[in-house]
């Protein structure tokens, strides 16, 4: 596959030298620690910090730094279709219409347009604020028969690494059509690995991971995974892995859910797995009170994706209630139509104050500060950047920067609204009012996007370019 990084090349993830930063302020743990002086190893971790402290000779002179954004749920093959999906098929257009012309794509796509359209779509997202990307991937299939199960996840190994993006690679096990179905339907078969592929499949990715890559457990839903299977394959894998299942997105998905298992979904799942930090819900759009306290209780993430479940009709995920049960949440760029984490963050707050016909619900239900001192743009920021961080990790983020990975972005401090901001009010401005106002973007302390541009913007661009120019050869898009 022509322009695949090999193996043990020298990865933009890696950095050859400690250095050292002196930002203006940088935000830890919620706080402003201002004119602070940050070390970082050879990997590009903090190893010291500290504040209040002059500028040196050889220092590398930011502004406000403040964490990058992780990505916790991604269909990086779905950017080929943002916005071609606009119109209305039938009387009733709904995400199972619009599954069918996803279908099409996922059936069609070849490793090399996928590498191709990775490189762009992740070069893209950093540029925005993204460090690190939870793919959730289930093109398996290639080749004439089918047999071929690596070269797809592959491709998306490849492209991260090309671009430097840190990457939670969620190889997805599929095995039916749905919660009566013994089986995949042809549109499907794509997808579909027995539990022994889908484990020699964890075992061959496993040798092909590059610096700042992981591997994760990922059920796409209960409607297209047996109990019985996901057991089998917790039991055969680590214990401190990732996991990952998309569940109750949709309304007639609870309804059959109710119908053949006897209970709602996340319910059924509750009840029947040690659900705890390392697993990651994604959408539970559509949960009762009890549901949304329980899966907040469990320590669990839910994974929100507002900009595409807003797009497919899902619905609104209750999320004062999650909140005020001390939920933990983070962020997804789903089918990719939006690429900025700005834009998840509105996208989530909107829909609340839409809902509940008042404003400033992110924070405000669990925050132990006065409701004055309670900001929307700061509580959505923090809180799905420690979310994304456990999603990405299967861990829960330790307290302090020291050993962190510095995945920042620098804010520009001439841009006249955050130039006169209060520091109370800086990432609220940011978040709602200039998305825009990224100056540098910073992974592993290297910089890889200047003002919403990737560096090699151009050479990302035509690789996009070439695969959607491909696949639109072939009437896939």
């Amino acid at each position: 596959m022509i322009g695949y990084a090999q193996p043990g090349h020298q990865s933009p993830m890696m950095n050859n030298s400690p250095r050292t930063f002196h930002a203006k302020a940088i935000l830890v743990d919620g706080h402003w620690l201002p004119n602070a002086r940050l070390g970082l190893d050879a990997r590009g971790c903090l190893t010291q910090v500290q504040v209040d402290v002059p500028t040196r000779e050889g220092d590398i002179r930011t502004s406000w730094l403040i964490p990058a954004m992780p990505n916790a749920h991604c269909h990086v093959f779905q950017r080929a279709m943002a916005g071609q999906a606009e119109f209305r098929s039938s009387d009733h257009d709904d995400f199972w219409s619009w599954r069918e012309r996803m279908y099409a794509l996922a059936n069609g796509i070849s490793p090399d347009e996928l590498y191709d359209l990775a490189c762009w779509t992740y070069a893209d997202m950093q540029a925005k604020g993204y460090a690190s990307v939870c793919e959730f991937h289930y093109l398996h299939r290639s080749g004439a028969d089918g047999g071929n199960t690596t070269a797809m996840a592959e491709a998306v190994l490849a492209a991260a690494d090309t671009v430097g993006m840190g990457l939670t690679l969620l190889p997805v096990l599929y095995r039916r059509a749905g919660f009566e179905a013994d089986a995949l339907e042809p549109h499907q078969r794509r997808f579909g690995l027995s539990v022994a592929e889908y484990l020699n499949l964890l075992d061959e990715l496993g040798s092909r991971l590059r610096p700042g890559q992981r591997l994760g457990l990922c059920f796409h839903s209960l409607r297209a995974v047996s109990g019985q299977d996901m057991q089998q394959v917790l039991q055969a894998t680590p214990a401190d892995w990732p996991v990952h299942i998309h569940v109750a997105e949709q309304a007639a998905e609870v309804e059959q859910s109710q119908r053949l298992l006897g209970q709602r979904p996340v319910e059924w799942l509750l009840n029947h797995f040690e659900v705890s930090a390392r697993w990651n819900l994604v959408h539970a759009t559509h949960m009762t009170r009890a549901e949304t306290r329980a899966l907040a209780q469990s320590q669990a993430v839910a994974v929100l994706c507002p900009s595409t479940e807003a797009n497919l009709g899902d619905g609104v995920f209750p999320l004062a209630d999650y909140q005020a049960a001390g939920g933990r949440y983070a962020i997804g760029s789903d089918s990719n139509v939006e690429l900025n984490p700005t834009r998840e963050c509105q996208w989530l707050e909107y829909g609340q104050r839409l809902l509940h016909q008042r404003r400033v619900i992110a924070g405000s239900e669990h925050d132990i500060r006065p409701a004055r001192d309670i900001h929307a743009g700061d509580s959505l920021w923090q809180a799905a950047t420690r979310g994304g961080w456990q999603s990405t990790t299967g861990q829960v983020p330790a307290e302090g920067a020291l050993g962190q990975v510095a995945n920042w972005l620098e804010l520009n401090e001439a841009h006249p609204l955050l130039n006169q901001a209060r520091e109370s009010q800086r990432l609220d401005r940011f978040v709602f009012a200039a998305p825009e106002a990224v100056k540098r973007v910073w992974l592993a302390g290297k910089c890889v996007a200047v003002a919403g541009e990737p560096l090699e913007a151009e050479t990302y661009r035509q690789q996009g370019l070439t695969a959607l120019a491909s696949l639109k050869k072939r009437q896939l898009i």
